[in-house]
């Protein structure tokens, strides 16, 4: 029975898609984001308090301030976008279920973006007037839309990943409780619970490949946010089917423990 137990254990974990526990590294660069957003808030916050200023008083003095809080709030916004970077690249290299080569590509896309953050910074620093805040402003707007959709394949990809892992898992442990079930003289029950499982294990491993195509479709141009909610929609399928097979595989665990005494 005690490999009936080790399958057991494994099991009832089948349902999860977290991740787990933030290890130091990770921890420490979402700390570092964490922070980067407040100082955004209050930069923003400066800013807004700039702009009441000059329009109650439009002296040099205020218009400057205008531009100067400006430029501090962008240096602020791209900071915080470089250390949410910095911290799903982390987390993608600290989570051991996520393969070589989706960890790779998540750290070819961070360095990517964060290169193009240096040249967005060399934009800000150029600004000298009030009016050429907007164009900046807007091109900020854009860059950050395509770094939007880079993490978001990167994190379908990921949790796809993760999906597939747990959907092999099942299947593997399936595979065992049924040779188990062979040696059952009474098993017709058993075995109706593992075709279940199995054909529950079936539809979600369709559902994970069905979001894994939907993930690689996030980018731009196109529509990458809809490819997104449909690689998740997918996803939530799956999630839902693993849990119908472990209830099954759960089932058959427990028939064959109690026929096999």
């Amino acid at each position: 029975m005690k490999s009936f137990v080790s399958a057991f254990l494994v099991i009832v974990c089948l349902a999860s898609w977290s991740v787990p526990a933030l290890a130091a590294g990770v921890a420490d660069t979402r700390q570092e984001w964490l922070q980067a957003q407040q100082t955004r808030i209050a930069a923003d916050a400066t800013y807004k308090q700039a702009q009441i200023d000059y329009r109650a008083s439009k002296t040099p003095e205020n218009d400057k301030e205008v531009v100067d809080t400006a430029k501090a709030l962008m240096n602020a916004a791209l900071d915080e976008a470089a250390a949410w970077l910095r911290w799903k690249d982390a987390e993608a290299q600290g989570d051991p279920r996520v393969p070589a080569e989706i960890r790779n590509a998540i750290s070819a896309d961070v360095a990517a973006n964060l290169q193009k953050i240096v040249g967005y910074r060399a934009d800000v620093a150029a600004i000298q007037a009030q009016i050429q805040i907007p164009g900046v402003f807007l091109k900020l707007v854009g860059g950050y839309t395509g770094l939007l959709t880079d993490v978001a394949r990167n994190s379908g990809a990921l949790w796809a990943a993760i999906g597939t892992s747990w959907v092999e898992t099942a299947s593997t442990y399936a595979t065992k409780l049924r040779t188990a079930a062979a040696d059952v003289s009474d098993n017709a029950e058993i075995l109706a619970a593992l075709d279940a499982a199995d054909a529950a294990i079936a539809k979600a491993r369709t559902n994970v490949a069905a979001a894994k195509d939907a993930y690689a479709l996030v980018r731009l141009p196109g529509t990458p946010f809809i490819k997104f909610a449909q690689g998740n929609a997918s996803l939530r399928l799956a999630q839902t089917q693993l849990l119908e097979a472990q209830a099954q595989l759960v089932r058959a665990f427990t028939l064959i423990g109690a026929r096999s005494r």
